[in-house]
Order: structure tokens, then C-alpha cells, then sequence
């Protein structure tokens, strides 16, 4: 589903917890004339803890941008589709002013 992010609807769909920690993140991608595609994030424990931990809050938004982004580079995403999110991915995708409000604590 290679299409421009600017043409796509990407909607959270809700949570569920681990039994490590952990969340699970659902979404669905759509477009016109297209069937909805269904996303999975996986967040481990390690990303609500320690000194760059995510808020709960911040963690569906997070995923939004990594998909926003997976969708502008990737050729295709597939239905079903579980990715998980990283340290990588915290960094790359946290708001600017989170990151500085982070790193001042």
C-alpha cells in the first residue's frame, strides 16, 4: 500500500497491555477504494522506564509517526502487519520539545 501519507486515513484503534509490561497499540490504514489495513505496534516494558521512558499518553502518537513514516518509504504494507517500536524509534519520532524536556530532568 505505497501511497502518499497525505491520502491515507490512520486510526488509532485502541490498547491492550502486555503480560511483560508491555502495550499494544491497534491501527487502521485506509484509503479510497481501498480495504482497511490493520497495524499491530508492539511496546516493550523497557520503553515506559528509565530516564527516556514514553508516557502512556505519548506512546499511540509515537507509533502514529513511525507508520506515517513506514507508509512515505515502504512499498508495501501488509494486512495484519506487527512492528515494534524501539529506542531508535523513540528518538526519531518524540516531538523535539519532549526530547529537550527529557533530557533536562
Amino acid at each position: 500500500m505505497k501511497e502518499s501519507a497525505n491520502k491515507l486515513n490512520i486510526r488509532y484503534l485502541g490498547f491492550e497491555s502486555t503480560d511483560n509490561g508491555g502495550r499494544r497499540l491497534d491501527f487502521s490504514v485506509t484509503a479510497p477504494g481501498k480495504t482497511a489495513t490493520r497495524i499491530r505496534f508492539d511496546i516493550p516494558s523497557f520503553a515506559f522506564n528509565g530516564i527516556n521512558r514514553i508516557t502512556f499518553q505519548e506512546s499511540a502518537a509515537l507509533c502514529y509517526e513511525k507508520l506515517r513514516d513506514l507508509i512515505e518509504h515502504e512499498q508495501e504494507l501488509h494486512d495484519a502487519l506487527c512492528l515494534q517500536l524501539t529506542r531508535q524509534d523513540i528518538d526519531m519520532f518524540r516531538p523535539r520539545s519532549r526530547r529537550a524536556a527529557v533530557k533536562n530532568k
